[in-house]
């Protein structure tokens, strides 16, 4: 990275010796102040965020409202909810996952996101969650219930 960073004096202890994060994962909106930046989002996560929502179909990479995935301290992927608050649903319509990153094989992945899930559902006032018909694996995996 370039340019100057600050810290406080008293944190100064966090950087040399961080504690281990908790497993837990964030589905971050476009406007989090953490992807505002791409520039330092690439720099430092080597994650490629654009925001598709004013894209042509066609030329959209993943879709249309799709939020970047936060696991710890890694982003790990990308999901594509879509609020149905009259049907009371949530519907997951893609999910992409970061190159070396196996969600099975991650220590504390599976049930954090079952977790993530669930609080989305909440989050949306909804009671069931609906995979996109190429998700099965995924709806297998991170089976959910309120």
């Amino acid at each position: 990275m370039r340019g100057k960073r600050f810290v406080l004096g008293e944190e100064v202890d966090l950087l040399e010796a961080p504690p281990e994060p908790q497993p837990s994962i964030a589905f971050l909106p476009p406007f989090d102040p953490l992807v505002w930046d791409r520039g330092l989002l690439r720099s430092l996560f080597e994650f490629e965020y654009v925001w598709e929502l004013f894209f042509p179909p066609a030329k959209r990479r993943w879709g249309w409202y799709v939020l970047p995935m936060l696991f710890r301290d890694r982003l790990v992927g990308r999901i594509e909810p879509r609020v149905d608050r009259a049907g009371g649903r949530v519907q997951v319509l893609g999910l992409w996952w970061e190159d070396c990153f196996a969600p099975r094989l991650t220590e504390g992945f599976v049930e954090a996101m079952r977790d993530a899930l669930r609080a989305y559902l909440h989050f949306a006032g909804a009671t069931h969650l609906e995979w996109a018909s190429h998700l099965g694996t995924e709806r297998r995996l991170f089976l959910t219930r309120l």
